[in-house]
């Protein structure tokens, strides 16, 4: 399989969210891993990503989500990877029971190896009979859950990565201080998982309660107000 770098986006009444943010991720990472820049026209990829949901016929009612595929040799693809139940960033209803497992990235970017990994990840813990596979460091912090970073709230503070390493951390990250929500970045350790009250994913679909980790069961209140704050944030974007 070819090497490739890739963004996931959130499409949503005729609009591509936060495309200069993901775009400027490929742009880094593709400096970094590829050695060439990646500088597309804004509007030439979003009329693109456009037509790739009118092509799929994703219906207008909900979200879509339109994957962009940057390959070492700079050439792009642009494909569906589906739709959304709701209608922009509501807080997901599914709330997974999660396995802890422990490994590490090559590169901290979404890239092939990251998406070859979270799939043999997500198949391991279900074999398990959980529902998905949360990262774990070797140093034992809580990262990630696919393409999605772990947040949490621990005595009614947000509790951010310490880096915030997508497009969609960083409008967390803003949506929290736009609001006034008591916020800090912080490693979430494994081994501090009974001082939180609440852990949850942010990704390109949203945000996602985790109801038990290690067998610890989990809140889904203040996640909720803020995925009602975060979509609020990005329609004044």
């Amino acid at each position: 399989m070819e090497p490739f770098l890739y963004q996931t986006v959130h499409l949503f009444g005729g609009r591509a969210r936060m495309l200069k943010e993901h775009v400027a991720r490929l742009h880094v990472a593709s400096c970094e891993i590829f050695g060439r820049p990646y500088r597309p026209d804004l509007k030439l990829i979003e009329e693109r990503l456009l037509a790739e949901v009118a092509r799929a016929r994703y219906p207008d009612a909900v979200s879509s989500f339109v994957r962009i595929e940057l390959f070492d040799t700079g050439e792009e693809h642009i494909y569906g990877v589906g739709t959304s139940l709701y209608a922009g960033y509501a807080l997901r209803s599914v709330r997974p029971e999660v396995y802890a497992l422990r490994y590490d990235l090559p590169i901290e970017t979404e890239s092939v190896a990251s998406l070859s990994a979270h799939l043999v990840a997500q198949s391991l813990a279900r074999e398990k009979g959980c529902d998905e596979a949360v990262r774990i460091d070797r140093d034992g912090v809580v990262r990630s859950m696919g393409e999605g970073s772990v947040f949490g709230f621990r005595e009614g503070v947000l509790i951010a990565p310490k880096q915030l390493h997508t497009a969609t951390d960083v409008a967390v990250w803003e949506t929290a201080r736009a609001a006034r929500m008591p916020a800090v970045q912080h490693s979430i350790l494994r081994a501090e998982l009974s001082l939180y009250d609440e852990l949850f994913v942010a990704d390109h679909r949203g945000l996602t309660s985790i109801s038990k980790l290690d067998g610890k069961p989990f809140m889904a209140l203040r996640v909720e107000r803020l995925a009602e704050e975060l979509e609020q944030w990005i329609n004044r974007q």
